[in-house]
C-alpha cells in the first residue's frame, strides 16, 4: 500500500537466490538511487574480532574482479553527479548511492559486484586498516562513543551487543593462526548471503525496464541460506539489575539515562507499543514529566522511546539533560520518572490517546512528500527486513492494532528493579576504566535506600496524561488556486516596517504550507553581547512556549525561532489548518515579554555549558568553526559569547528584548495551501510585536575578502592528538562566473582528493574537498583530520594534489563533471519545503527575480576546459586567496612556506577588506 500522494510505481520481487527486491519507477526523478541492506552487523562479529563487519564494509568499496581499480566506483559515481556511502550498525550493514538518472545501469553494475566478487586486495587491506584506526581514534574524545564503550561493560559479556564495534589496528591485526584477510573472506563467505539481503532500486525507467536491468545483475549473488538464531542471552546478566552506572565524560554532559531491557516488539509494528509509551513519557506539554522537572529546576530536555533492538529483545530508554541542581538531585529525577510511569500504569491504556497518535501517523502517510532518493531507498531497504510485503511502504506509519494487554505488558516492565540508571557527569565517583576509550566509570547495584527512594511518593506534583491535542488538523481541504497568485512569490504588503510575500502552491497540492518571518534589527550581531543575548532570548522564548508548541509538533506543525546575523527568524510549517492559531499564541507570548527567573538562569547556564563543551567537539569541527568565524562578520568565538552570557541577567535580557523589538522590522513569506486573506491576518498579528514608524538603518552583512596572492595562516589550539588542516581558497570575486568556476573546481577535485589522500596515502578518516560559498562569496575547502601526519605534511599533500588536478583531467572527464554540476544546480525541487526554502533564501538575498539557479547553471555551462583551467591556474594556484586554519596536534608543526600568520579570527577580519553581501 502506498501513500495517495505518491504517484511512483512499485514492484516487489524475490529473486531465485532469495534476495528480496523492491523496484521503484519514477519517470520524473533527476537522480536514480539504490540501497542494499544485509541483516548482518557488528553484533555478528566473530569473538575477538571487534570491528570486522565494519572493516568489511570499508573493503567492499575498494575494487572487485570486474572493476579492479579501487577508485573506479567512487570516480564513476562522482563524475555522474552522485554520492555513495554505507553504515554498519549492530544488526545491519547498509550500502547506498545515487547518480544522475541516465547512468543507473553502469552505476548499478559496479555496485552489484560488491556482493559477487570483491577482491580484498592484500595491499589495500593493510592501508584500509589505517582508515578504521583513524575512525576509532577520532572517536576517542567523543562522549557518545565513550558512553557506549562503558555501557557495553555493563552488558552481559555473552550478549553480542557487548562487543567493540568500530575496530582498530589491534583487533584487525594478523594473528599467528589467521590473517585478517583470511578472517574477512571467511566472514564474507559465511555471512554475506542473498537470502538476508534486501535491495531497493529507484530509477526513471519503467518497472519492466528496471526488472530487466536489475534481475540479471543481482541474481549471481550467492545464496548461502544463512539463518539467524534468536539471541537468547539477556542484555544484562541475571541479577545485575537494578544498577547504577556512573560515567565521567570529557564534556560537561549532565545526562541521566534510565534503560529498561524488554522483549522484542518489532514484529508488532502495527501495534507500536513502544511508540505509544515513548510518546507519553517523552511528552513536553502541560502535566508532563519534563514540565515537572523544569518546574523543580532539575532538567532542560527529555527524550523517550525504543533504543537498541535485537533478535529477542529491545531497550526502552529515557534520557534527561539535567541542570546542575538536577545532577545533585538525580535520585529525585529518577523518582519523578517512576512516579509518572505509575500515573501511566494506574490510568491504564487509553484508546483515545492511541487513536490520536494513529490519526497523526495516518495523516503523515496520506500526505507524505518525496524525500531524497538516496535516503528513501536506504530507509526502505532496512525496513524490508521487518515489514510484511504489503506494508513495506506504510509500516513506519501504521498504528492500526490497538492492543491494551500488550501496552499493559510493556509498562509493567518499566519498574525500578528492571532499570539501569546511567549518570553521565564530570562530578561522579569512578573506580574503573573502559577498555577501548579509556573512560572512567563505576558500576554498582542500586542500594536498598536508593530503590526505596525511587519507589517513594514524590509528594504534591502536577503529573498527568496529556490532554486532547487541539492542534491535530481538522480541515485538509485544498484552497482554490488563482492563476495570478501562483509561480514566484509576489510582494503583497510593502510598509516601512512590514513586507509580506505571497504565493500559492499549484504543483504539490497538499494541505500544508510554510510561513516565514524574518525580524531584522541592528541589535542582533554587531557585538558578542548582542549575539549572545539574541541567542539567549530565542532560547527562553522557545522554552516558554514549549508546552503548547510541542503538541503542535506532534500534530505535524513545525516551529522554529532562532537568532541569525541580522535578527531573529520565526518559521512555522506543516498543515495550514491550525498554523495561525499557533502563530497568534506565540506572538502574544512574545509581546507579553515576561520571563520566569529560574528558567532564564537555567537556560543561560545551559548555553554556557554548551559553549564550554566546544572543546569536546570533533577536532575537524572545531577548526571549521574557527574558519567560519574568520570569514563571517557577526560570528563570535565561544569565549566571547561565554563572557557575554556571564554578564547577562534577567533584567539585562528584558531590556535587550524591549530594545530589539522597538528596532525590529518584519519581512515574511507565506507559501503553500493559503488564500490571499491570510496575509492580512498575518499583518495584523505582526502589529503585536513590530512598531510603526521609519525603519532603522541595518548594518550590512559582510564576508572577509582575502588578499590575492597572500598565504594566510591561522594556528588554533585543539585538545586532541590529531592534526587538522582546513585550507580555504576564495574565489576571485562574487560574480556568477566566479561562483561557477569555483563550484566546478570542487566538483572536479572531490573524488580524486578522497582517493589519493585517504585511500592511497591514508592520511586520516576525515578527508574532504568541497565547495563552500559564504552567502554569495564562492570558495572551496580541503579538510583533513589526521592521526598520522603533522600540519606541514598535510599542507604538502594538499599542495601536491592541487598541482596534479589538471594533469589527471581530460576533456571527457571535464564534460562529465560539468554536466553533473549543471544537473545538480537545475535539479527540480522535489517537495513543498524545498520550494519554500528556495523562495525564502532568494528573498533574504534580495534576488527578487528568483533566477539564481538559472544564472549559475548558465555560467557553469559557459565554461570550457581552457577557461576553467586558466581560472584554476591563476586564482587557486599562482595568485590564490588562501587561508589555512591548522590545529597542529601532538606534532606541533605548522605548514611551511611564505605565510602571513594571524593570531585570531578577529585579527584576520581586521586586516582584510570585506564583501558586502546583503
Amino acid at each position: 500500500m502506498q501513500s495517495p500522494n505518491d504517484d511512483r510505481q512499485y514492484r516487489l520481487l524475490t529473486l531465485d537466490n532469495e534476495m528480496q527486491l523492491l523496484l521503484i519507477s519514477d519517470p520524473q526523478t533527476p537522480k536514480a538511487a539504490a540501497s542494499l541492506d544485509i541483516n548482518i552487523g557488528s553484533g555478528d562479529n566473530p569473538e575477538g574480532r571487534g570491528g570486522l563487519a565494519h572493516f568489511l564494509e570499508h573493503m567492499l568499496f575498494l575494487g572487485t574482479e570486474k572493476y579492479p581499480n579501487p577508485a573506479e566506483y567512487e570516480q564513476f559515481i562522482t563524475e555522474h553527479g552522485g554520492n555513495r556511502n554505507a553504515y554498519t550498525s549492530m544488526e545491519h550493514t547498509n550500502y547506498f548511492f545515487d547518480v544522475d538518472a541516465a547512468y543507473l545501469p553502469e552505476a548499478l553494475d559496479r555496485f552489484a559486484q560488491f556482493f559477487i566478487s570483491p577482491r580484498f586486495d592484500e595491499a589495500l587491506i593493510d592501508k584500509e586498516k589505517n582508515a578504521v584506526q583513524s575512525e576509532y581514534q577520532m572517536g576517542l574524545k567523543s562522549d557518545s562513543r565513550r558512553g557506549l564503550d562503558v555501557l557495553q561493560q555493563a552488558m552481559n559479556p555473552e550478549h553480542p551487543f557487548s562487543q567493540f564495534a568500530v575496530g582498530s589496528l589491534e583487533t584487525l591485526a594478523d594473528r599467528p593462526d589467521s590473517s585478517i584477510r583470511d578472517d574477512l573472506l571467511a566472514f564474507y563467505d559465511s555471512h554475506y548471503s542473498a537470502n538476508i539481503m534486501r535491495l531497493v532500486v529507484l530509477g526513471e525507467e519503467s518497472l519492466d525496464e528496471l526488472e530487466a536491468m536489475v534481475v540479471p545483475m543481482f541474481s549471481p549473488v550467492p545464496n548461502k541460506s544463512f539463518q539467524h538464531q534468536n539471541i537468547d542471552v539477556p542484555l544484562f546478566a541475571s541479577g545485575e539489575l537494578p544498577a547504577l552506572l556512573q560515567i565521567q565524560p570529557q564534556a560537561t554532559r549532565r545526562l541521566l539515562q534510565v534503560l529498561f531491557p524488554l522483549g522484542d516488539y518489532r514484529d508488532d509494528y502495527q501495534a507500536k507499543p513502544m511508540s505509544y509509551l515513548g510518546n507519553l513519557v517523552g511528552h513536553e506539554g502541560e502535566g508532563s514529566l519534563l514540565s515537572q522537572l523544569k518546574a523543580e529546576g532539575l532538567a532542560e530536555s527529555l527524550a523517550a522511546g525504543s533504543g537498541l533492538g535485537w533478535r529477542g529483545g529491545s531497550l526502552f530508554s529515557v534520557s534527561v539533560t539535567l541542570t546542575e541542581q538536577g545532577v545533585a538531585n538525580y535520585d529525585r529525577v529518577v523518582q519523578l520518572l517512576f512516579a509518572y510511569l505509575e500515573v501511566v500504569r494506574e490510568a491504564g491504556p487509553k484508546e483515545w490517546l492511541y487513536d490520536e497518535q494513529a490519526r497523526v501517523a495516518d495523516l503523515a502517510f496520506r500526505f507524505k512528500e518525496r524525500a531524497e532518493p538516496i535516503n528513501y531507498v536506504a530507509s526502505l531497504a532496512s525496513s524490508m527486513h521487518y515489514f510484511a510485503p504489503e506494508d513495506v511502504l506504510r509500516g513506519n506509519y501504521m498504528m492500526t492494532d490497538y492492543q491494551a494487554q500488550m501496552l499493559r505488558e510493556v509498562v509493567a516492565q518499566l519498574t525500578p528493579d528492571n532499570a539501569l540508571v546511567v549518570l553521565d557527569d564530570q562530578s561522579v565517583s569512578t573506580d574503573k576504566v573502559s577498555p577501548y576509550y579509556g573512560v572512567p566509570y563505576s558500576l554498582a547495584p542500586a542500594s536498598a535506600a536508593q530503590l526505596a527512594g525511587w519507589e517513594a511518593s514524590p509528594g504534591d506534583v502536577a503529573l498527568a496524561l496529556p490532554e486532547p491535542n487541539e492542534f491535530i488538523v481538522d480541515n485538509v481541504a485544498l484552497v482554490d488556486v488563482g492563476q495570478e497568485m501562483v509561480g514566484n512569490p509576489q510582494r503583497v504588503l510593502n510598509e516601512p516596517r512590514k513586507r509580506i510575500w505571497f504565493a500559492q502552491d499549484d504543483e504539490f497540492r497538499i494541505p500544508k504550507g510554510a510561513l516565514y518571518v524574518n525580524f531584522r534589527s541592528p541589535l542582533a550581531g554587531q557585538s558578542a553581547e548582542q549575539a549572545a543575548r539574541a541567542s539567549l532570548y530565542t532560547a527562553v522564548i522557545r522554552d516558554q512556549v514549549n508546552e503548547y508548541t510541542y503538541p503542535a509538533l506532534l500534530a505535524g506543525l513545525n516551529f522554529s525561532f532562532y537568532k541569525h546575523a541580522q535578527g531573529i527568524s520565526l518559521r512555522i510549517s506543516g498543515y495550514t489548518d491550525k498554523q495561525f492559531v499557533l502563530l497568534k499564541d506565540i506572538l502574544e507570548d512574545i509581546a507579553e515579554g515576561d520571563f520566569e527567573t529560574q528558567r532564564v538562569e537555567n537556560i543561560r547556564k545551559d548555553m554556557i555549558r554548551g559553549l564550554e563543551n566546544a572543546v569536546a567537539k570533533r577536532p575537524s569541527s572545531q577548526v571549521f568553526d574557527d574558519l567560519r568565524e574568520s570569514l563571517l562578520h557577526g560570528e563570535w568565538g565561544e569565549q566571547a559569547l561565554i563572557d557575554a552570557l556571564r554578564n547577562t541577567d534577567q533584567a539585562t535580557l528584558g531590556n535587550y528584548a524591549e530594545a530589539f523589538w522597538q528596532s525590529a522590522t518584519a519581512e515574511a513569506l507565506v507559501y503553500g495551501n493559503y488564500e490571499l486573506p491570510a496575509t492580512k491576518e498575518l499583518a495584523k498579528m505582526l502589529d503585536m510585536v513590530v512598531p510603526e514608524g521609519a525603519p532603522p538603518q541595518l548594518p550590512p552583512l559582510q564576508v572577509t575578502s582575502l588578499t590575492e596572492g597572500e598565504q594566510a595562516l591561522y594556528p588554533v589550539t585543539v585538545q586532541h592528538d590529531d592534526s587538522v588542516l582546513a585550507w580555504y581558497l576564495q574565489g576571485a570575486g562574487n560574480s556568477w562566473d566566479d561562483r561557477a568556476a569555483t563550484a566546478l573546481t570542487a566538483q572536479i577535485m572531490k573524488s580524486g582528493f578522497f582517493q589519493q589522500l585517504r585511500t592511497e596515502q591514508q592520511l586520516g578518516y576525515i578527508v574532504q574537498a568541497f565547495s563552500w560559498p559564504q552567502f554569495d562569496v564562492p570558495g572551496l575547502v580541503m579538510l583533513i583530520q589526521s592521526p598520522v601526519a603533522d600540519g606541514a605534511s598535510l599542507a604538502s599533500a594538499m599542495q601536491a594534489f592541487m598541482a596534479g588536478v589538471e594533469g589527471d583531467l581530460d576533456e571527457a572527464q571535464f564534460a562529465r563533471h560539468q554536466r553533473a554540476l549543471v544537473n545538480e544546480i537545475n535539479r527540480p525541487q522535489k517537495n513543498l519545503w524545498e520550494r519554500a526554502e528556495f523562495y525564502w533564501q532568494s528573498i533574504a538575498k534580495k534576488r527578487f527575480e528568483f533566477d539564481g539557479r538559472e544564472q549559475l547553471a548558465a555560467a557553469v555551462e559557459a565554461l570550457t576546459m581552457e577557461s576553467w583551467s586558466a581560472y584554476y591556474q591563476e586564482h587557486f594556484l599562482s595568485e590564490a586567496r588562501s587561508l589555512q586554519v591548522v590545529a597542529p596536534g601532538k606534532w606541533g608543526r605548522l605548514p611551511a612556506g611564505e605565510q602571513t600568520r594571524y593570531s585570531s579570527a578577529a585579527d584576520i577580519k581586521a586586516s582584510h577588506g570585506y564583501y558586502q553581501v546583503q
